[in-house]
């Protein structure tokens, strides 16, 4: 494991700047978001494909919860305090307990049925105008990055019925959005103008959002000359994609689409493990795999809340970079200054500091 090779200053790098430890009002609710989504999490765990027993759960929540309780009550001792740490503590204690993937079962049923109208979406963006399919593309990504079940929001959406991907994506607001570089990005990315030789895309969550949103951009990309790496979890992380439930619904897609299918076969397109076994993600620490095929990149795109605005939302890269995400967190909304469902489209050339704060 080792620093991500596309941070500009490696040595001053740091996921977030947040530090919990100097906003009291904003550690105290993160604080309670954790402890509250416990009883959620175990839920999924005990419906998951091979829940654990009882008293696992039972010994996971009490541990948990202590830990918690420790930290609201002595955050000095974990300083520096962000949301990436309350993450992974979660996630090591998890593990200790024997809570595998609760939410292996809710993320192969959405797979399954984001693979399903991947077809139907490709053929809408095959028809496209060439001046729109950059936006449509983008607007794609934001509303699949909706089906979030970390953020409380969008959790009581999916459990009153699910959150439909078609509604969502006509439900976007219009343009201009909070953060809104797409013509930027429109610029960089217009067909047979592609500027891009190589992408990395660090992708967020199972079903709509990367299949029905990360994989239309890429095979655009694709379609333009641009080979793409995916950078996914390996371990479990709430209902973050992982590496071989990608690869499985990429293989799908193969079946049906031969852009998808040529990419593969000829290596063009690839799946890595990103390092990473929490909804954030720390750049300090990605696997050599990931170093290695992020080498040649000239195109960064960081997508979903976690990866681009709760962590990496001021770091410098030394290739062109896009953050994508749809703000699903009140707390996050408010440290952004922006409303719930409010878009982030940032691009960023290489060496500049993403302007999104």
């Amino acid at each position: 494991m080792a620093i991500f090779c596309k941070i500009q200053d490696g040595s001053h790098y740091r996921a977030s700047d947040w530090d919990l430890g100097d906003d009291a009002p904003a550690r105290e609710a993160w604080i309670d978001i954790f402890a509250n989504h416990t009883t959620a999490l175990l839920k999924h765990a005990a419906e998951s494909l091979s829940p654990p027993s009882v008293d696992q759960m039972a010994f996971y929540r009490s541990a948990y919860l202590e830990l918690l309780d420790d930290v609201r009550k002595n955050h000095a001792k974990y300083a520096p305090l962000s949301i990436y740490k309350l993450c992974v503590q979660r996630a090591d204690i998890m593990r200790q307990h024997g809570i595998g993937d609760p939410y292996d079962r809710v993320k192969a049923d959405e797979n399954s049925a984001a693979v399903k109208l991947l077809p139907s979406i490709l053929n809408v963006l095959d028809e496209s105008d060439d001046g729109e399919i950059v936006e449509l593309l983008i607007r794609g990504i934001l509303a699949g990055n909706k089906f979030d079940l970390g953020a409380q929001a969008t959790m009581d959406q999916h459990a009153s019925g699910g959150i439909d991907f078609r509604a969502t994506l006509n439900e976007l607001p219009d343009r201009p959005w909070f953060k809104d570089d797409v013509a930027a990005m429109a610029d960089r990315l217009a067909p047979g103008h592609v500027r891009y030789k190589k992408a990395i895309f660090f992708v967020d969550n199972a079903g709509g959002d990367a299949i029905l949103g990360g994989v239309p951009f890429v095979r655009y990309l694709l379609s333009q000359g641009c080979d793409v790496v995916f950078a996914a979890n390996k371990e479990p992380a709430l209902n973050d994609i992982l590496v071989d439930e990608l690869n499985g619904c990429l293989k799908s897609a193969a079946t049906f689409d031969a852009t998808i299918r040529q990419a593969l076969e000829s290596k063009r397109l690839t799946v890595v493990d990103s390092g990473c076994d929490c909804p954030l993600i720390d750049l300090a620490s990605v696997t050599d795999e990931c170093n290695k095929a992020a080498e040649d990149c000239d195109l960064l795109i960081l997508e979903g809340m976690g990866r681009a605005i709760e962590t990496n939302i001021d770091t410098v890269f030394t290739c062109d970079t896009i953050h994508l995400a749809m703000i699903k967190n009140p707390l996050v909304a408010n440290h952004l200054g922006c409303a719930m469902f409010d878009l982030v489209a940032s691009f960023t050339p290489a060496g500049q500091m993403p302007a999104i704060l």
